[in-house]
C-alpha cells in the first residue's frame, strides 16, 4: 500500500508555488496601475496645451481681423469647461509693416504661461 502511495504524483500547486504565483501579478498590477495613471496625467496636460493653442490660434485671428493693433490687452474665456487667461504683447519686428505679436494663454491658478505663440500681424 506504501509502494502505490510513494509513486501518485500530486495533482494541485504547493502553497509555496501559489504565494509566489500572488506575488507576481500584485506586481504586475501595480505596474499596470502606474503606468495607466501616468497615461491620464499626460492625456489631461496634453488636453490642456491643445485647448491652450487653441485659445491663442483665435486671438491670432481676431488681432489680424481687428483694424485697431493694441499694444496690450488681456481677458478671460472660457472652453471645454474650463476658464484661460490670455495676454497679448506687442513687439517689433525686422520686417517693416509688421507688428510681432506675443500671445500666452495660461489655465485659470496656474502662474506659468501653458501655451505661447508668436505671430507676425500686418501693422495696417
Amino acid at each position: 500500500m506504501n509502494k502505490a502511495h510513494e509513486n501518485k504524483k500530486p495533482n494541485g500547486f504547493t502553497l509555496l508555488e501559489v504565494l509566489i504565483a500572488l506575488a507576481i501579478l500584485a506586481i504586475l498590477m501595480v505596474s499596470a496601475i502606474k503606468i495607466t495613471s501616468d497615461n491620464i496625467k499626460n492625456l489631461w496636460f496634453l488636453e490642456n496645451k491643445t485647448l491652450a493653442a487653441i485659445v491663442a490660434s483665435n486671438h491670432v485671428v481676431q488681432l489680424r481681423l481687428d483694424k485697431d493693433k493694441p499694444e496690450k490687452l488681456d481677458g478671460w474665456d472660457e472652453m471645454a469647461g474650463r476658464r484661460w487667461y490670455w495676454q497679448i504683447k506687442r513687439g517689433f519686428s525686422n520686417i517693416t509693416g509688421v507688428w510681432r505679436y506675443r500671445i500666452e494663454v495660461f489655465l485659470e491658478g496656474d502662474k506659468e504661461p501653458l501655451f505661447g505663440l508668436f505671430s507676425d500681424i500686418s501693422k495696417s
